[in-house]
C-alpha cells in the first residue's frame, strides 16, 4: 500500500480538488483509491461531531465503502476547548492514538490512499497534530500544494525536513498565465538546485475558482424572489451598480456571467442590465422589492433574483468572501477537475514515487 499526505501552508489552495483529480486519474488505470482525514473541518452536526463536505465528496465521487467515521475518526472533543486541552495535558498520544487506529483499520485495503491535511501545514502544532507529525505518524510522504512562490516552498522543506518527516515534492495550483514562463526560466532550476521534485502545474480555470448563484445566496442569506432553479450558474464577477444607469451600462457590458449588488430601486439600471448585459445573478439589498414587471423579465431570462436585507456595501464584502466549493452532484466540474490534473501533472509518477 501506498500513500501520499497533500497539504498546504495557507487555505484554499485546492488541495481537495487536486485530491479529487489525482484519485480519479488513478481509479481511472485500475488503481483502488482511498482517502483519509486525519482531522474534519466543518460543521457542527452534534456534540463534538463535525461534517467536513470535503470528506463527504471525495466518499461519494471516489465511491469509498467507508463510513464517514472510518474515514475521518471523531477524536471526540472540540478542537481548542477547555475540554480538549485538558484531555491532551492528561495523555498528549490521545488524539493521534485514535487517528492511528482508524488509519490501521482501513490502510490495507487499498492500493493508494490520499490523505488530506487541514488548511496549513503548520495547523495545531502545538499539541502535535500538525500535517508534518501525523504525516510521520502514518508514514506517509509529504506533497504540497503551492501557490508557486519559492520561498514558501524552500521554508516549508526545511521545516518538513527539519522534523524528520518525508517531502515527495509539490505541485503549483491556480496558476496565472503570466507565471507559465517563470515557472520554467526560474522556478523550476531553483527547485532542482533545492532538490524539490516537481510534479507540475495547474493553469487557472475561471469555472473551478467562481462561486455558484447558490454560494453567493447560501452566504447572504435573504430570499429568492424568482429563479431558484437557476442557482447552480457560475458566477464569474460581482458588481456594486452605485452609478448613473449610462455609466454603470459601459463598465457592466464588459463582463460575462456576473452578479449584479444594487437596490431595488434602481429601476432603469435593473432594466437595463437585464436587457443589455449578460447578467447571471441579481443581488437586491436594503430589502427594497423591485418592480413586478422586472421579476418577469428577470425570470425570462432565467436569472435568479435575491433580496436581502444588507446595505450595498455590507452585501458587497459578504460576496468578497464567497469560496467556490465542489459538490458530487457538478458532474461537468469533477470531469474538469480530473482532466486538468491528467494534462497537466505528472501523476504516474507521484505513484511511483510515493
Amino acid at each position: 500500500m501506498k500513500s501520499i499526505y497533500i497539504v498546504s501552508y495557507s487555505p484554499f489552495s485546492g488541495k481537495t480538488a487536486f485530491s479529487l483529480g489525482l484519485g480519479l486519474c488513478l481509479k481511472e488505470i485500475g488503481i483502488k483509491v482511498g482517502y483519509f482525514k486525519p482531522i474534519a473541518v466543518g460543521s457542527q452536526s452534534s456534540p463534538n461531531k463535525y461534517i467536513d463536505s470535503d470528506i463527504i465528496l471525495m466518499k461519494e465521487v471516489l465511491n469509498i465503502d467507508k463510513s464517514y467515521d472510518e474515514i475521518s475518526p471523531p477524536i471526540g472533543y472540540k478542537i481548542g476547548t477547555f475540554a480538549f486541552v485538558k484531555k491532551y495535558q492528561e495523555d498528549r498520544d490521545f488524539f493521534r492514538r485514535r487517528i492511528l487506529e482508524a488509519y490501521n483499520k482501513i490502510k490495507d485495503e487499498y492500493d493508494f490512499i490520499i490523505i488530506e491535511g487541514r488548511h496549513r501545514i503548520q495547523s495545531l502544532f502545538t499539541y502535535r497534530m500538525d500535517s508534518v507529525t501525523l504525516s510521520k505518524l502514518l508514514d506517509s510522504k509529504i506533497l504540497l500544494i503551492s501557490n508557486g512562490v519559492i520561498d514558501d516552498i524552500i521554508l516549508q522543506k526545511t521545516l518538513i525536513e527539519g522534523m524528520d518527516a518525508k517531502l515527495l515534492g509539490t505541485v503549483f495550483n491556480n496558476i496565472d498565465i503570466p507565471l507559465e514562463a517563470k515557472i520554467k526560466g526560474e522556478l523550476i532550476p531553483l527547485m532542482e538546485r533545492f532538490e524539490v521534485k516537481f510534479y507540475g502545474y495547474i493553469p487557472t480555470n475561471t469555472i473551478l475558482i467562481s462561486p455558484t448563484a447558490r454560494e453567493f445566496y447560501r452566504d447572504l442569506g435573504g430570499q429568492i424572489l424568482v429563479g431558484n432553479e437557476y442557482l447552480d450558474k457560475i458566477i464569474q464577477s460581482f458588481h456594486i451598480g452605485a452609478m448613473r444607469t449610462d455609466s454603470a451600462l459601459k463598465i457592466l457590458k464588459r463582463f460575462r456571467n456576473y452578479a449584479l449588488i444594487t437596490g431595488g430601486d434602481r429601476t432603469d439600471l435593473i432594466n437595463s442590465a437585464i436587457e443589455l448585459t449578460d447578467l447571471a445573478f441579481l443581488i437586491l439589498t436594503g430589502n427594497i422589492y423591485p418592480e413586478v414587471k422586472l421579476l418577469v423579465k428577470a425570470e425570462e431570462k432565467k436569472i435568479p433574483v435575491l433580496l436581502v436585507p444588507h446595505e450595498t456595501s455590507s452585501a458587497y464584502n459578504i460576496c468578497q468572501n464567497v469560496r467556490a466549493n465542489i459538490y458530487s452532484n457538478q458532474t461537468n466540474k469533477i470531469e474538469l477537475i480530473k482532466n486538468l490534473v491528467k494534462e497537466n501533472i505528472d501523476w504516474k509518477k507521484i505513484y511511483s514515487d510515493a
